[in-house]
């Protein structure tokens, strides 16, 4: 993905698809199982923001 953005072009990774059909559709062998898709493309309108927490906010680092 971050090659991708390097390259002018924008990506999405959807993971709401129907698994089973996309293997039985592109013959994937047994032990091959498909987690997530990411399309690449060129966006038709600028990206949502995202509201992530902050690192800090939920880890504690200790010494």
């Amino acid at each position: 993905m971050i090659f991708a953005k390097d390259r002018w072009s924008d990506t999405v990774t959807m993971g709401g698809f129907d698994k089973e059909q996309f293997a039985k559709r592109f013959n994937l062998p047994e032990n091959v199982f498909p987690i997530t898709l990411i399309a690449i493309g060129k966006a038709l309108a600028p990206a949502f923001g995202t509201s992530r927490l902050q690192i800090n906010s939920f880890i504690a680092f200790y010494e």
